[in-house]
């Protein structure tokens, strides 16, 4: 049997960020888009057709909101890793714990997971990310700290790390 997964549509300062929630908690979540309809459409191509329920959204929403605007530093939610192979698990995790306004490299990234020659792997993680902004890879920069690839585009990432406090 399938988990279903049930949807949510927060508007941040940023734009809208659309929410994915399984039985297991937070599956994914979108980069900011600059309409409604287009993280719904974003949500529901990830496999999210029902709108969630209240109760299973507690503060979420709100928690989202600030941490799109850069006000909140530790985003403690239950996210739902049962997709996720161990080596990506473990690159997101450890990006998860890059302190707000700060930022890594890949090569560090790739080094604290114990793969100290895969940084570029740990590039194809950050380019999947399915939980940008929970999973902060907009913190994950070249190894000259030059902004390199982001699906939300470097103006994006720019924008993400400035509300930080980066840069």
């Amino acid at each position: 049997m399938t988990d279903s997964l049930t949807f949510h549509l927060c508007e941040t300062d940023l734009g809208w960020v659309g929410l994915v929630l399984s039985s297991h908690g937070l599956r994914a979540t979108t980069l900011p888009r600059d309409t409604r309809d287009e993280a719904l459409l974003e949500v529901m191509e990830l496999g999210a057709t029902v709108p969630a329920r209240d109760a299973d959204l507690a503060d979420l929403p709100e928690r989202i909101c600030a941490l799109a605007s850069g006000r909140y530093d530790n985003l403690a939610v239950h996210v739902d890793w049962n997709l996720e192979p161990s080596f990506r698990r473990a690159v997101l995790e450890e990006t998860q714990r890059i302190p707000s306004g700060q930022t890594r490299t890949y090569g560090w990234l790739a080094e604290r997971v114990g793969c100290p020659r895969a940084a570029r792997a740990v590039g194809r993680v950050m380019a999947t990310n399915p939980l940008p902004l929970v999973v902060p890879c907009h913190r994950v920069v070249g190894s000259n700290g030059s902004l390199t690839g982001y699906g939300g585009g470097l103006r994006m990432k720019e924008t993400l790390l400035r509300a930080e406090g980066a840069r």
